[in-house]
């Protein structure tokens, strides 16, 4: 009797074991179905949300109805968006992953020690258009970057970024500037694209 269970056993578990990489394909296909619905969601709940806006996995976005995107932003993993006091992000903006972006701060100058929880000073942050944040970088709150303007990894943003600007470190600093000419050039041809979109939308690929 021993026997025969352990040979019913045996047989179950082939049985199974074949079924496993079905099973851990439909694991990652309702993986990848969950996030798109939740991404939708999330947008949903924005104050306003361009076409072509990626989010690439796990994004947390507090106070989303205080945050805006433009067309064809693309967000990295893990990254953390608190909008308390409001965030505008710029059309072909790419932010990498670990990034995180504040808009508001504890008071320091308030009734309790060391802060009193409920009490913040709302900051908006404002980064253009063309922007490349890399990964592990943190902006504080009331910071505004300008178009076309590049964010090394790991760099505190504590100051605004101008246009163009390379920035990095901690505390950031200016690295030095893109080509004017070559950002000029590239930024025409993408607006004549976009035109042509606009206006035969069959056109996208």
């Amino acid at each position: 009797m021993k026997q025969i269970s352990h040979k019913i056993t045996n047989k179950l578990e082939r049985i199974l074991l074949s079924f496993i990489p079905h099973i851990v394909k439909w694991e990652e296909y309702l993986q990848t179905k969950i996030k798109q619905y939740k991404h939708q969601q999330l947008k949903q709940q924005l104050k306003s949300v361009g076409s072509r806006v990626r989010f690439r996995d796990d994004i947390r976005i507090d106070h989303p109805q205080n945050v805006s995107f433009g067309n064809k932003i693309y967000i990295g993993t893990n990254v953390v968006l608190d909008g308390r006091g409001g965030i505008t992000i710029g059309d072909n903006t790419t932010i990498g992953f670990n990034v995180v972006i504040l808009s508001a701060n504890h008071d320091y100058q308030s009734n309790a020690l060391p802060y009193e929880h409920d009490i913040y000073i709302h900051k908006p942050v404002v980064i253009g258009k063309n922007v490349w944040i890399g990964a592990n970088v943190l902006i504080i709150p009331g910071i505004v970057i300008g178009d076309g303007a590049i964010i090394a990894a790991g760099t505190v943003v504590t100051s605004n970024v101008e246009p163009l600007a390379i920035v990095g470190g901690q505390p950031s600093r200016i690295i030095k500037y893109r080509d004017k000419e070559h950002y000029d050039r590239l930024a025409l041809e993408q607006a004549n694209q976009a035109e042509v979109l606009s206006t035969n939308p069959h056109c996208e690929g």
